[in-house]
């Protein structure tokens, strides 16, 4: 039996900022929940975003949340951290809070809201790649790691990625890897899915995606995650 785990932004929806193609959801709601596929979410986002996705589609089981901070199950509304952070990473966490919140950065940046691990930011004056050069060298590099996307900086506890969470998932579901069908659009999503069985993404994947895919659907987003469900739903 195949487990779908799916990255909502750029694939369940259009990413932030973006309107999603409703008449592309509601096929991709339908078909979950007529088939009662075995999906979860792997996602950067919080989990009050996830659960109210997870309801749309219909999903009841752990989701991965910010990047793999931890699993949250929409049912039962549980947050089970990942085993890799400790209390310490949750200090290191703090302190880079309180440095955001000094007038400096206040006036260069705002705090993504929701989240409660991770830390993502958006630049309110001057690019991504300038609001990264003026994070990169206050972070704790021992306990922390920062990266940026095209539209936010993304501060996570080391170690932590949407890889060590799908492994940490299956353990806990007694899932096999290799029944993973993964579908991700941008690098974040590399870690998770290089180690599922299956590798599938929508048309708009960066190439970094499609290169290690094992289909590419010719539809974006939902359009292409409703394209995979139906490719590897009867093959499982």
């Amino acid at each position: 039996m195949h487990h779908f785990a799916i990255d909502i932004d750029g694939c369940i929806t259009s990413g932030k900022g973006s309107f999603t193609n409703t008449k592309h959801f509601s096929k991709l709601q339908q078909y979950i929940s007529d088939n009662n596929l075995s999906i979860f979410l792997c996602t950067g986002r919080s989990a009050p975003y996830v659960e109210a996705v997870a309801q749309l589609l219909h999903i009841n089981q752990w989701c991965i949340c910010e990047n793999g901070a931890y699993l949250y199950h929409p049912i039962i509304d549980k947050v089970v951290y990942n085993p890799l952070i400790n209390n310490e990473t949750l200090e290191a966490i703090t302190q880079f809070k309180n440095l955001l919140h000094t007038q400096e950065y206040k006036s260069i940046c705002k705090l993504e809201l929701g989240k409660e691990v991770c830390i993502s930011l958006n630049p309110t004056q001057g690019s991504i790649e300038y609001l990264y050069s003026k994070l990169v060298d206050k972070i704790n590099s021992n306990l922390l790691y920062i990266n940026h996307s095209t539209t936010a900086v993304d501060i996570t506890p080391k170690g932590i990625d949407k890889g060590s969470a799908l492994k940490f998932l299956c353990e806990k579901e007694s899932y096999n890897l290799n029944d993973i069908v993964a579908i991700g659009d941008t690098s974040g999503d590399l870690p998770f899915m290089r180690l599922s069985g299956i590798k599938a993404c929508p048309a708009n994947a960066t190439q970094a995606v499609k290169n290690i895919c094992d289909y590419v659907s010719g539809f974006n987003s939902a359009e292409g995650v409703l394209d995979v469900l139906k490719r590897y739903h009867f093959s499982s």
